[in-house]
């Protein structure tokens, strides 16, 4: 899982995935690809396939979509069986050039995406017995396995198809395709934790640039998205206060998603300044700390052994949340609420008794009536609640993670000034460690999206998601020594509206190119 890049730095796999999102390097946004995901229906898509020349499909149907706190890894099912590798020879561009066909990752999100082509190529397909296998659960409720291949049927005339570029992170990608007279097309595809297809759309990629190119523009960007969202865009002054360069409401507590993690790391920094553990103290996986996905640790086995330098990095790099809850119990459930308030958490009680990612699944979508029992309960009786969980494997599959459950209040809640606080926090700390600089090297190991790297020399990024929450946090330092922190939280009550975190994390980009010229 790790490998060593030296005495008392955070470990990583090669070619490890970015946090769990898609780090989209060519960007082509669309606001009709947004509208596509935030007010599709069925009859919707079909009508708008039915009344183009060249079909286009959007097939989105509550997509159960938890990257960073449930990810999308899984098993394929589709390993066999497949059509096998595409024939289709490379295809003609718009002005008469060829781009070569490239190959798609060998990762479970590759094989399902090659599988979408292999049954393009085909003169019928896939079968509602082949659709049940590869699609989950909530697609098929809004698109009967029977109907599948219509959807296909309405692409096959514009082939072949042939893929030439790819961006693949965990279960997500992002695939570039020419159809048969040479014109580019995207494919979007995301998996359920289960391996399936839990979001496909198929649209004609237009090569619009949408780039945010003031700050009312990425207002009017974000706030174009169906969802309550916050924003902060702040430089950090040198007595280390966040000072505003454009804000939406940033005092606003708003579910974090797995930024919840950054406290983590500062309760178990803390333990070691204070020497009741060590960075290259090992930890073991047990069920009684085994989460789900995203993260790689939860498929070790039982009594495996992890530093606590190599989970921390995990925890951030990937958002591991098996490691994060390792960590947690590591150092205790006070010491990571105690965290809250010394990073500048302007109200930690919203996160009282703080939830580690075990107890958040099994309250969310447990069974039982966990959700509204916390819903309505005080902090003693969540406490109480907490601690009738049961032990050992969790009740609650990766699948059942499907539709918001932070308006019950199960969710760890921030501002984006909160976030800020932490970040800056969290860097400050870090400069009292100059010997192994452990937490910048563990939170620059990610920068999320891609941010010019002379103008930028380091950027730490965290983000995260769950049905209904997408949020991003990025620490900036600039070639001449500025530092600057951009936030941005969106919550919808509606799982679908906010599929399309490209879009969402593009407005990053553009946020620190502006950010160069503060």
């Amino acid at each position: 899982m790790f490998h060593s890049r030296g005495l008392h730095r955070p470990e990583f796999a090669a070619g490890e995935d970015r946090g769990g999102w898609p780090v989209i390097t060519r960007r082509r946004r669309s606001v009709e690809l947004t509208q596509m995901f935030v007010s599709g229906t069925r009859g919707w898509w079909v009508g708008l396939a039915r009344r183009r020349f060249v079909p286009t499909v959007a097939v989105m149907m509550a997509a159960a979509t938890f990257a960073s706190c449930t990810g999308a890894t899984g098993t394929d099912p589709g390993a066999t069986g497949s059509a096998g590798a595409s024939t289709s020879p490379p295809a003609a561009t718009a002005t008469g050039s060829v781009q070569p066909p490239v190959s798609l990752p060998h990762s479970a999100v590759g094989r399902q995406a090659r599988w979408v082509l292999d049954q393009l190529a085909l003169e019928t397909g896939p079968t509602a017995a082949e659709a049940r296998r590869r699609f989950g659960t909530r697609f098929l409720d809004e698109v009967p396995p029977a109907e599948v291949n219509t959807v296909f049927d309405e692409l096959r005339p514009a082939g072949p198809w042939s893929p030439v570029d790819v961006d693949a992170v965990g279960g997500d990608a992002v695939v570039r395709l020419h159809d048969g007279s040479g014109e580019p097309w995207r494919m979007v595809i995301s998996l359920g934790g289960d391996g399936t297809i839990a979001t496909l759309l198929i649209r004609p990629d237009s090569g619009d640039d949408e780039t945010a190119n003031s700050w009312a523009e990425v207002h009017e960007q974000l706030t174009a998205l169906d969802a309550d969202v916050n924003l902060l865009a702040a430089r950090v002054t040198d007595d280390g206060r966040c000072e505003p360069v454009t804000e939406i409401e940033p005092r606003e507590p708003q579910p974090m998603a797995s930024i919840f993690k950054l406290y983590v790391l500062d309760a178990v920094a803390a333990a070691v300044e204070n020497g009741g553990i060590g960075w290259s103290d090992q930890l073991a996986v047990t069920d009684e700390v085994r989460s789900l996905p995203s993260g790689r640790l939860q498929d070790r086995p039982d009594g495996a052994q992890v530093s606590v330098s190599k989970a921390a990095a995990g925890m951030i790099a990937i958002s591991d949340n098996t490691a994060a809850d390792m960590l947690a119990d590591l150092v205790g459930r006070d010491a990571v609420e105690a965290a809250m308030a010394d990073l500048g958490h302007a109200d930690p009680a919203l996160n009282q008794p703080f939830l580690t990612t075990r107890e958040l699944f099994a309250v969310g979508w447990g069974p039982g009536e966990r959700r509204s029992r916390w819903s309505e309960a005080d902090e003693a009786e969540r406490r109480r609640l907490l601690a009738s969980l049961t032990s050992g494997a969790l009740d609650v599959a990766a699948g059942d993670v499907d539709d918001p459950a932070w308006p019950s209040g199960v969710s760890w809640l921030g501002s984006a000034h909160d976030i800020c606080a932490a970040l800056v926090g969290l860097h400050e700390r870090d400069r009292s460690d100059p010997d192994t600089r452990m937490l910048r090297t563990i939170l620059g190991h990610n920068r999320g999206v891609t941010i010019d790297e002379n103008r930028w020399p380091y950027v730490a990024y965290k983000g995260g998601s769950a049905p209904g929450v997408v949020t991003g946090s990025w620490y900036g330092e600039r070639s001449d020594g500025e530092r600057y922190v951009y936030v941005m939280q969106a919550a919808s009550t509606d799982a679908a509206a906010l599929q399309d975190h490209s879009a969402f994390f593009s407005l990053a980009e553009d946020a620190f190119t502006l950010l160069a010229r503060e």
